[in-house]
């Protein structure tokens, strides 16, 4: 398979799997499921499916988990019928915690900018000539 059809394969599974959880799949515990990115195997044997929750914290995270576990046979039935290949690949869902990560970042930066901003004698915003 070449890499453009790969590219356009992984697309295509990634689309339909983020339609199907927001419009088919009936399980209130993959309401909140952003599908952010598919890597599919060399063979095409498996399809790693990286998510993440809009607005979750950890406890929604294994709920979401769960429910994706659920649906797991009815998603990859999906893939079969929608995409044409010898062997349809096993979905392996994975929590992708890096959006948490730069957010919790963000706000470390927020809280330094607003306790320099707080400190006293730093009423220009700088450092003194520079």
């Amino acid at each position: 398979m070449s890499d453009r059809s790969r590219g356009r394969m992984v697309e295509t599974i990634r689309q339909l799997i983020a339609e199907l959880l927001v419009r088919r799949v009936k399980d209130p515990r993959v309401g909140d499921v952003s599908i952010l990115r598919v890597e599919l195997s060399r063979d095409c044997s498996t399809a790693k499916i990286f998510y993440n929750l809009i607005g979750g914290g950890a406890a929604d995270a294994e709920a979401a988990a769960a429910g994706l576990a659920s649906c797991r046979g009815y998603l990859r039935g999906q893939v079969k019928r929608a995409v044409r290949l010898r062997v349809i690949p096993e979905l392996i869902f994975i929590y992708d915690a890096s959006l948490d990560r730069a957010m919790h970042i963000e706000e470390l930066i927020d809280s330094i900018r607003a306790d320099e901003e707080g400190r006293p004698g730093n009423e220009d915003g700088g450092e003194g000539d520079r």
